[in-house]
């Protein structure tokens, strides 16, 4: 799986998201491109989200060679998966 996705309860306010971005993933570049890739699946697919929910998220070294239409895929199954244990 290109990242690991947790999914925490919360009592008000909008979604958040958490981004760990680890020296494992690579260097600086690699890890802000990580970041980027995440923060832009949160933001198309905000509405997936119920609003009672904070994500983390660890990207994993594959997220480079996956394309996005299959990260977009996975992530919202991730959504889903997490809100279903909440």
């Amino acid at each position: 799986a290109p990242f690991w996705v947790q999914a925490h309860e919360k009592l008000s306010g909008p979604s958040k998201l958490g981004i760990i971005a680890t020296k494992r993933l690579g260097n600086a570049v690699a890890r802000n491109q990580a970041k980027r890739l995440i923060r832009e699946l949160f933001r198309k697919h905000k509405q997936h989200l119920p609003s009672i929910m904070h994500l983390v998220v660890l990207p994993r070294r594959s997220i480079f060679q996956t394309p996005f239409t299959k990260l977009e895929t996975l992530f919202i199954d991730a959504l889903n998966k997490a809100s279903n244990r909440l």
